[in-house]
């Protein structure tokens, strides 16, 4: 951990709360002498000026600047020290001293800096020092003015319980709210490091992912459920149906117990899922033999290029029903959190068989409506039983 000192003038500074070691200051801030850096490592999301708040924001600050401060909530930051200094005219001195995490402990506290209103703060930023397209300016910056809060005294745990009640009213998904609360920790941990530029664990990651990822780790949960017989033991003729249908909820319920066996396995199930696509490909792509369908018009599939969690480009976008009942079937081969051959020969025994299974199974079953054929117990329990009726004493 190493700490950061950031100093301010404020038209107005009054302790508007104190209780024991917490406290929290209301400050009036000419935007102009907010100070650049303040880090965001509290927030649930990282900002995005491409979002409608903030290009809101910033069509106000060009326009009619002095009006920021009535129509904008302002920013709270949280910090560990707080100090303001009345000065000659009336205004203030405000210092600050927050505690961000160093390389060598990133992870193990969220930090200090901005917990609401990172979208203020950027769009901000950005009209005060970025770099602006041709034709955006912003020429009376000085009469713009915004709120901010500082709190003090405030310990982790408290930290993402404040982040996640103020973000709820800005529809911040459920998966990011948990990210502050370190759930997906042991998820990220098994997920390997060359895929993690593909997946989001809460929105707008700035950096390195920026524009690479295509998936957010509600993704990863999905097919984490889809192996698990912890939830869906298919010798109880349980499926995992709400991985295609209500992924959400598998987000809104999760617990880390109930996925520890199957989290060891998510290359392997990444793996899995790439060997079932190529062989979608192989099977219906363009000089396919034997074609099963006509791909590019099922619901949910198209002839554009599909990028997968692992990296891989392939020729073809495979709706999800297509490959989750294939990969839910492999959970048969699975115990005590081990597959009871290595994966590579249990692909090679059975997912060929499964994909034909599937579009064989579609062609009689679900022609009318994929979005049925997914929703459909039977879809499911055809592609497990396939694996479970031979090779499982049930």
């Amino acid at each position: 951990m190493q700490t950061k000192d950031f100093s301010l003038s404020a038209k107005t500074a009054c302790r508007s709360y104190t209780e024991e070691k917490t406290a929290i200051w209301n400050l009036t801030v000419p935007i102009t002498k907010l100070p650049q850096g303040l880090p965001f490592g509290p927030n649930a999301r990282n900002a995005s000026l491409d979002a409608k708040p903030a290009k809101a924001m910033l069509k106000t600050l060009a326009e009619e600047p002095e009006k920021f401060i009535l129509y904008n909530s302002g920013i709270m930051v949280v910090a560990e020290e707080i100090a303001a200094f009345r000065v000659e005219g009336g205004d203030f001195n405000v210092r600050l001293k927050l505690q961000v995490p160093s390389t060598e402990d990133e992870g193990d506290f969220l930090g200090h800096g901005v917990l609401n209103g990172g979208h203020t703060y950027k769009a901000l930023m950005h009209a005060l020092h970025g770099k602006h397209k041709r034709g955006e300016s912003y020429p009376n910056l000085s009469s713009a003015y915004v709120q901010v809060s500082v709190a003090v005294g405030i310990n982790e745990d408290e930290i993402a319980s404040i982040s996640r009640a103020r973000n709820l009213s800005l529809s911040v998904p459920v998966y990011a709210l948990k990210n502050l609360e370190k759930d997906w920790k042991p998820i990220e941990e098994a997920l390997p490091k060359e895929y993690r530029q593909n997946v989001l664990f809460k929105p707008n990651e700035d950096g390195e992912f920026e524009g690479k990822a295509n998936y957010d780790v509600t993704d990863l949960i999905r097919r984490l459920a889809l192996l698990n017989n912890n939830l869906f033991d298919f010798r109880l003729d349980k499926h995992p149906i709400k991985a295609y249908s209500s992924p959400g909820s598998l987000v809104q319920g999760w617990k880390e117990e109930d996925y520890k066996e199957v989290i060891p396995l998510l290359k392997d199930i990444l793996w899995l899922e790439q060997k079932i696509m190529e062989q979608h490909v192989a099977v219906n792509g363009t000089g396919a033999t034997g074609k099963k369908v006509v791909i590019s018009k099922v619901s949910g599939c198209s002839g554009k290029t599909m990028k997968l969690i692992t990296g891989k480009e392939i020729p073809l976008t495979i709706g999800d029903i297509f490959y989750m009942p294939i990969l839910a079937a492999f959970r048969v081969l699975i115990k005590d959190g081990q597959w009871t051959k290595p994966v590579d020969t249990l692909w090679e025994e059975w997912g060929p068989k499964l994909v034909d299974k599937l579009w064989d199974t579609y062609k009689n079953e679900g022609r009318n409506s994929a979005s049925a054929f997914a929703r459909s117990k039977s879809t499911w329990s055809t592609l497990t039983n396939l694996v479970a009726m031979q090779f499982v004493q049930i």
